[in-house]
């Protein structure tokens, strides 16, 4: 695992230990999953969903975006 420092002024840091702690998380684990979940917004990240996605065929991934997949009476 590679290991990047990350450095936060006092304030930064506090607002990170108040939303690690709502969410009953390390702070260290906060910025994982907020890293994890910008990544794959933007996707720079691939996610399980993505590599399912690259199985289908192209008509079904043609349905999926277009709402015309099946049980939506057309």
């Amino acid at each position: 695992m590679a290991r990047i420092q990350v450095v936060l002024d006092p304030s930064e840091a506090d607002a990170l230990a108040r939303w690690a702690a709502s969410e009953l998380r390390d702070p260290r684990d906060q910025i994982r999953v907020v890293l994890r979940q910008e990544l794959e917004r933007r996707g720079l990240l691939h996610t399980k969903d993505d590599a399912r996605k690259g199985q289908e065929s192209p008509a079904q991934a043609h349905q999926q975006t277009d709402g015309q997949g099946e049980g939506d009476g057309r």
